[in-house]
C-alpha cells in the first residue's frame, strides 16, 4: 500500500537530523558561563596585583574568592547526566584542585583555613 504524499511530507518535516541529540542541559552551560567570567575577572585582578592598594586587592580576591564557592555549591546540585567531559571539567579539574584565587588567597594569608 502506498501513502498518500501528505503523510510522507508529514513524517519528512518530523524528522531532523539533529533530533536524536539531546538537548544541552541549561544547568551544564551556565555553570560553563559562570566559571568563564570568573576566571577572566580573576586574571584581570591577579595582573593588577602590583598597581591596586594591598587593602582593595585583598578584599576583591575575598569577594571573587566567595563568588567561587557560591558557584561550587550550584556544581554540586548540578545533573550532569551523560555529559562526561563536563563532568570530568568539574569533578575531576575545578573542584579538586586549587585555583588561582585560592592559591593567591594562601599566598597572602598563609593562616588561612579553607572554608
Amino acid at each position: 500500500m502506498k501513502l498518500p504524499p501528505v503523510f510522507m511530507l508529514i513524517a519528512l518535516s518530523l524528522w531532523q537530523p539533529g533530533c536524536s541529540e539531546p538537548p544541552p542541559n541549561p544547568c551544564v552551560e551556565s555553570l560553563r558561563q559562570r566559571d568563564s567570567v570568573l576566571l577572566a575577572r580573576a586574571d584581570s585582578l591577579l595582573r593588577l596585583r602590583d598597581t591596586l592598594p594591598g587593602e582593595t586587592y585583598l578584599s576583591n580576591l575575598e569577594q571573587m574568592r566567595a563568588e567561587e564557592q557560591r558557584l561550587f555549591l550550584d556544581v554540586q546540585e548540578c545533573d550532569f547526566g551523560k555529559d562526561l567531559a563536563s563532568y570530568n571539567y568539574w569533578y575531576r579539574g575545578r573542584l579538586k584542585f586549587p585555583g588561582k584565587l585560592r592559591q593567591e588567597l594562601y599566598r597572602l594569608k598563609p593562616e588561612m583555613e579553607e572554608r
